[in-house]
């Protein structure tokens, strides 16, 4: 049964239509569109193989709106409004970039075929990559290449077909992104064999905006990432890799846009068992492939950013506060009494912050001289708490009344203040992907 909306729709403009999704404009709303899934899914960019799943619409555009939900709350920019209807949501009209961003996690795919050393006996683990894999490929569509005007400027060569089928090769991989001029490669051949080198390349600024560098594509397609997968870990999930497209937004802003859903990425539960359109690849039955769907869509409903709190807990209104970053999910309290003189006045302040927050926190006690709150606080919650002795720089032996802890009394103690903000972010992580993607990302750019 059509709704109004959907009704309505059918006389409106169409602006793109793809495999598995229609992009409608809406007259009484300039600037945006809006995206109707379908029920196909396709794979190998093989009309043949193209099939209908019951309620694959539904399950589509429920993944993506809560996904998207999800990183607009992180405070990833992403081409999204609001859901319509069941199979139907709004989104700021955004001019495509005529690339595929993939990043990895794990060597798996069209990667092993590239990279065949990477490849891992039947049972053992698919190699992890300390630092996503980051890779670029340029959109084709039969050969056609087309700037960012939306421009044929070329055709890949003959000699360039694929290896399943005689038919030019579609989405090139870029050898080196971020040089001036992409030299292509086969997205499907080990890179050291002479067939997999392209003699046909295209010039970086024919394919982004200006004022778009490969390098913003990357920070927030890394970020993008990483909420996810710190997301995804809190169900006892591991996103593998995902394929995203980026949009110039309405005001000239760079955009998460497309879609996310589960034809996107590989995702895969705590038993390594698959729950994404890889079993359509594979072949898998049908009805196996809608039940993972409608879990995977299920699921996205709980993929959330918990309210907690870092508490920095002075004795003195003199003693210096750290910094702490603004993150999605974490605030900070701000306490200041001493463990020596007002310990009664500590506990019940204790069990408000703790009232407040009951998805957690992280409590800073930062004492210069002896440190009497610290393990006082320590004794009394299972939160974490971190004595920072601000003072051992000046007095190093003030360090001493943080160390030697009674039974029951678990301080950790740190003398560095950004480190202990550190540490509670890494804790915080555990269950804040924000959290997650704002310290993994800064781990992992130490090995660019």
């Amino acid at each position: 049964m059509k709704t109004r909306r959907m009704e309505k729709m059918n006389e409106n403009t169409v602006v793109a239509k793809g495999k598995t999704k229609t992009l409608y404009e809406l007259p009484d709303r300039p600037g945006v569109v809006s995206v109707r899934s379908g029920d196909e899914i396709t794979k190998n960019d093989d009309p043949l193989a193209t099939q209908k799943m019951d309620n694959k619409a539904i399950h589509a555009t429920s993944t993506t709106c809560e996904i998207f939900s999800l990183l607009k709350a992180a405070g990833i920019p992403v081409a999204f409004l609001e859901r319509t209807s069941p199979t139907e949501f709004l989104a700021p009209k955004c001019k495509m970039i005529q690339l595929e961003v993939i990043l990895r996690r794990y060597a798996v795919g069209s990667y092993l075929k590239r990279f065949p050393n990477l490849g891992k006996k039947s049972g053992e683990l698919p190699h992890r990559f300390h630092r996503l894999m980051f890779e670029l490929f340029l959109k084709t569509t039969g050969g056609e290449i087309r700037n960012q005007y939306g421009e044929v400027v070329g055709n890949m060569p003959n000699d360039c077909l694929e290896t399943e089928r005689e038919k030019p090769v579609d989405d090139p991989f870029i050898n080196n992104p971020y040089a001036d001029s992409w030299e292509l490669g086969h997205p499907k051949i080990p890179s050291w064999e002479k067939s997999s080198n392209f003699t046909f390349g295209i010039n970086q600024d024919e394919i982004l905006p200006d004022g778009v560098t490969v390098e913003m594509i990357e920070e927030l397609a890394r970020k993008t990432f990483l909420v996810l997968e710190g997301a995804w870990a809190q169900l006892g999930c591991r996103l593998i890799d995902f394929k995203i497209e980026f949009g110039i937004g309405p005001n000239g802003e760079l955009l998460v846009a497309d879609v996310i859903d589960n034809d996107s990425w590989r995702l895969r539960d705590r038993n390594w068992q698959e729950l994404s359109k890889q079993l359509f690849r594979d072949n898998a039955d049908m009805s196996q492939i809608a039940d993972k769907y409608a879990i995977v869509a299920n699921l996205t409903s709980r993929l959330v950013i918990p309210q907690q709190t870092i508490v920095l807990w002075r004795g003195s209104k003199d003693d210096k506060l750290p910094e702490i970053p603004v993150l999605a999910g974490i605030g900070n309290v701000e306490v200041v009494e001493s463990g020596h003189k007002a310990p009664g006045a500590c506990l019940p302040s204790l069990e408000e912050v703790l009232a407040t927050y009951p998805e957690g926190g992280v409590v800073l006690a930062l004492v210069g001289k002896s440190n009497g709150l610290g393990p006082m606080l320590s004794a009394r919650t299972s939160w974490p708490v971190v004595g920072v002795a601000i003072t051992a720089e000046e007095h190093p032996e003030d360090v001493w009344s943080s160390l030697s802890m009674p039974s029951q009394v678990p301080m950790a103690t740190i003398i560095s203040p950004k480190n202990a903000v550190l540490l509670a972010l890494n804790i915080l992580a555990q269950k804040n992907p924000v959290a997650y993607m704002y310290r993994q990302y800064a781990i992992e750019e130490l090995d660019k």
